[in-house]
């Protein structure tokens, strides 16, 4: 027999992954009820054996191989021999059905399971068993309870595991998505830009070869204030992914927004804000206000952002009429990040543009 998974990976710590040990005390009873009728020998080989079991039972639940079985047999037998000295070997012998129950699986823990029962059996009748009847009720009631907890056990570390690697895998997904929409952000930030500036650096060099040395003067002026503006667009960008506190990011792009000669009012109903919901709206209204920034013919706008007990709305509102939605990287990215979180984005074009977020929060997220 093998181990199917290494008991390492066991998630208890401290007290509570060696602190059920205290039940084998009760493989003491016995020498303690009764110490007067026990000789010198069978006390000393006694402590024997339950130390010795004790140290095979801590190597097995950290066992990194498949040496399990090994130590399973090993405790088998520390079981068999102690029964000789001691009547309370029921205990250990339950211990040893949970490390069967946990480390096996299903085909191996049949043959562990009739391991366990034989030994039992056999200890019961060649060891100077006074009441045998109860020594095998009390030995097979407790293997068969901590043999069903180990599969239980078992079955939880494995649902924990395929949890965390779902997790790792949102993670993933959410990384590769961000990616994207960084990748996107540079799109639209650097291409009409570095467009505009090859553009205008050929045509000055054009006019440069006839001659014209004003007009191409005047387009390598212009080329030096894109490449100005280039500059400040990418810090603010790379500002904006640096940014974790939502309210502080608000008050930095309502300050963009101000100094690009927005009229903006911006109302803010925040409490205590999950992380992820805090960072996915962040890069929300930075979308949303980059967005104003590109398109606004007014500028003139409105931002709302309120946290209710199960929702964060967001809402904004661009003053100017609205005739056609073009649908661009920006909002599709807004709808994506929404949706990411399970929650919604809508889009209304009419006397104003207006973009209507709902971005849920539940009772976990809060813990």
């Amino acid at each position: 027999m093998s181990s199917l998974n290494t008991f390492s990976q066991q998630s208890d710590k401290g007290f509570w992954k060696y602190g059920h040990l205290i039940f084998t005390g009760f493989y003491l009873l016995p020498l303690i009820i009764n110490y007067s009728s026990f000789t010198a020998n069978q006390i000393t080989m006694s402590l024997a054996f339950y130390i010795a079991f004790i140290l095979l039972y801590v190597k097995a639940i950290n066992c990194k191989s498949t040496g399990v079985t090994k130590l399973f047999v090993a405790m088998l037998l520390i079981c068999f021999c102690a029964t000789f000295y001691s009547s309370g070997t029921p205990t250990l012998f339950g211990f040893t059905a949970y490390v069967a129950g946990y480390a096996y699986s299903y085909h191996q823990r049949i043959y562990a399971a009739l391991a366990i029962i034989s030994t039992v059996l056999l200890s019961a009748y060649i060891g100077d068993i006074g009441k045998i009847q109860y020594f095998l009720a009390v030995a097979l009631i407790l293997c068969a309870a901590l043999f069903s907890y180990g599969i239980a056990a078992k079955r939880e570390s494995l649902y924990k595991k395929r949890e965390q690697e779902s997790a790792n895998q949102l993670e993933q997904l959410a990384a590769i998505a961000e990616r994207e929409r960084i990748a996107r952000d540079l799109h639209d930030i650097l291409g009409h830009s570095l467009s505009s500036i090859a553009l205008k650096a050929e045509l000055a060099n054009k006019l440069n070869q006839g001659e014209r040395y004003a007009q191409a003067n005047n387009e390598i002026a212009q080329v030096a204030e894109l490449a100005r503006q280039l500059l400040s667009d990418v810090r603010n960008a790379v500002s904006d992914l640096k940014q974790l506190n939502l309210v502080s990011q608000i008050a930095q792009l309502k300050q963009r927004l101000i100094e690009q000669g927005f009229n903006v009012k911006v109302s803010v109903n925040l409490d205590t804000l999950p992380a992820k919901v805090e960072g996915f709206a962040g890069l929300i209204i930075k979308e949303a206000v980059t967005n104003l920034l590109r398109h606004s013919s007014t500028k003139n706008c409105e931002i709302s952002i309120e946290q209710t007990a199960q929702q964060l709305l967001i809402k904004v509102i661009d003053n100017a009429p609205c005739n056609t939605l073009k649908v661009g990287n920006g909002l599709n990215g807004i709808t994506e990040r929404a949706e990411q979180l399970k929650g919604s984005a809508k889009f209304t074009c009419g006397d104003t543009f207006t973009l209507n977020v709902i971005l849920p929060i539940t009772a976990k997220d809060l813990q």
